[in-house]
């Protein structure tokens, strides 16, 4: 019976004994758990809401065909942009959500014309000018009644560490295209401005330039694009 009593005892001890040992580890799991936690948690980022007013974003078209000298030079201008960047403190790239209404598309604004000189400032007829939307927006182009919006979104990057670069992806016509282009980003108070310039070619996108006169007469396969986009901070990183 003692033996027994003592053997209860010793073991109660022990168990006691090791308490605060278990105690201890528990800690230390809870610890690193934590530590992992916050190291593997992205900070909150910065975030900028695009401003519709001032975001220029303009496409450059040309004539292409055997009779392209009888065509017309055209500028596309975005006119309503939606959408939010999103700036990281850390490591973190940043990245986009834009928005394009199709049917917001300008075709011909007579000052972006006159903005870009050359061919491109060619004085056009209301006519005209409203033939080139219709087909812009026909089936054979962007099919803007089934297909309402485009979508761009992207990372930013540096590929050498001067260089910036987006990696955009562009959702239109069902489908979605990725790209590489160049741009810059400059940051005023609470303003951020990113811009840029670069090629855009139909193929890529999967589109069929416009064409009439059998194919002599139609809308080249490259068109330039160039970019300046504000955007105002909304939101702080904590």
């Amino acid at each position: 019976m003692f033996r027994a009593i003592t053997g209860r005892a010793q073991d109660h001890t022990g168990t006691r004994a090791r308490r605060p040992a278990l105690l201890i580890g528990v800690c230390a799991t809870l610890a690193l758990n934590i530590a992992w936690s916050a190291d593997t948690v992205s900070a909150e980022p910065d975030t900028y809401r695009v401003d519709a007013e001032t975001a220029d974003i303009r496409i450059l078209v040309r004539p292409a065909g055997a009779l392209a000298r009888m065509g017309h030079s055209h500028v596309i201008a975005v006119a309503e942009l939606e959408g939010t960047i999103f700036v990281y403190p850390d490591d973190q790239p940043s990245h986009f959500d834009l928005l394009i209404p199709v049917q917001a598309l300008i075709v011909d604004d007579p000052v972006l014309r006159q903005e870009e000189g050359g061919k491109f400032s060619k004085k056009l007829s209301a006519r005209g000018v409203a033939g080139t939307r219709k087909n812009m927006l026909g089936k054979r182009v962007l099919n803007a009644k089934e297909y309402p919006e485009i979508k761009l979104t992207g990372t930013v990057h540096s590929d050498d560490g001067t260089k910036l670069l987006l990696d955009l992806s562009i959702e239109l016509l069902g489908r979605v295209v990725e790209m590489q282009i160049p741009t810059t980003l400059g940051l005023d108070g609470d303003a951020l401005e990113v811009s840029g310039t670069f090629q855009l070619s139909h193929d890529a996108l999967g589109m069929r330039p416009f064409s009439t006169a059998l194919g002599t007469l139609g809308v080249a396969d490259v068109m330039d694009v160039k970019y300046h986009i504000r955007a105002q901070r909304t939101q702080t990183a904590d």
